[in-house]
């Protein structure tokens, strides 16, 4: 892929982060908070350590860390989300800034965590290279991404339904966000970071929604499949949304008018070499 598609790439995700932000922060940490715990033990977050949480969005991974007694610092490319942060985290230290490019010191942070950020990057080893450069030595780097769809219904198969429109054209050509959900290629990206003590793990949980409140939800506040909504008409849409209810409803448990969705993250974590 040349560099202006990426830099295109890249430039619609920021963008999309602008106009999705609150619909986000309002709706979806019902289903990432699933993914906060195992997230922090990978990078072997406890009380005092200092930790940047990277793609902080609303700030739902550094709440969780500051519960832990770590010292926070967030950071985030969205103005919109960074705004979201400093309201509802007014004592940690929140940055607008690219993964690419962070503005931060060298050897600055015991831990680094980015909660579903790897699916969303244009250049992940220059990410990579980056939150390691912040990391002190030995300190250690955590990265959570979607499981591949079919593992992870609470997200696939909303996708399945929206692909199934045939709109194509809604979302700039740009990296396979299902790419490190395949645990060797997440080891292997890891592991070209220099990292070492490198792990791969899934995690699974279970959320309870409104199955048509839900595709609203994703409508709203994600992205790629927001985006194709987007561009589909009214009925369209409608249609989408009663096929999505059907086969939520026919596939996963429901109760008090809920379906209970499976989601799995796939999460990754490695150490940064130490001083020789």
């Amino acid at each position: 892929m040349d560099e202006s598609t990426l830099d295109a790439f890249a430039e619609w995700e920021r963008a999309s982060w602008e106009e999705r932000a609150e619909a986000y922060a309002a709706d979806v940490g019902v289903l990432t908070r699933g993914a906060i715990w195992a997230l922090l033990d990978a990078a072997r977050v406890t009380e005092g350590t200092r930790l940047l949480d990277v793609a902080t969005g609303p700030g739902f991974v550094a709440q969780a860390a500051g519960g832990r007694g770590a010292v926070v610092t967030a950071v985030d490319q969205s103005a919109a989300m960074v705004a979201l942060a400093r309201a509802a985290l007014p004592e940690v230290v929140v940055h607008q800034s690219p993964v690419e490019q962070l503005k931060l010191p060298d050897d600055a942070y015991d831990a680094v965590v980015a909660g579903f950020l790897l699916n969303h990057l244009a250049r992940p080893e220059r990410a990579l290279a980056e939150l390691t450069r912040v990391l002190v030595p030995g300190g250690r780097l955590a990265m959570s991404v979607w499981a591949e769809p079919v593992a992870n219904p609470a997200m696939g198969l909303i996708g399945e339904v929206v692909t199934d429109l045939g709109i194509t054209g809604a979302v700039p050509t740009g990296p396979d966000s299902a790419y490190y959900a395949d645990e060797d290629r997440f080891t292997d990206l890891l592991t070209r970071a220099g990292l070492q003590e490198v792990i791969v793990v899934r995690t699974s949980w279970t959320v309870k929604v409104d199955a048509g409140g839900w595709f609203d939800t994703v409508a709203r506040a994600m992205p790629r499949s927001g985006a194709v909504l987007a561009q589909a008409d009214a009925g369209q849409r409608a249609r989408a949304r009663a096929e999505y209810v059907r086969r939520a409803e026919a596939a996963f448990e429901t109760a008090e008018g809920l379906v209970h969705l499976p989601a799995t993250a796939v999460i990754g974590a490695g150490s940064k070499a130490p001083r020789t």
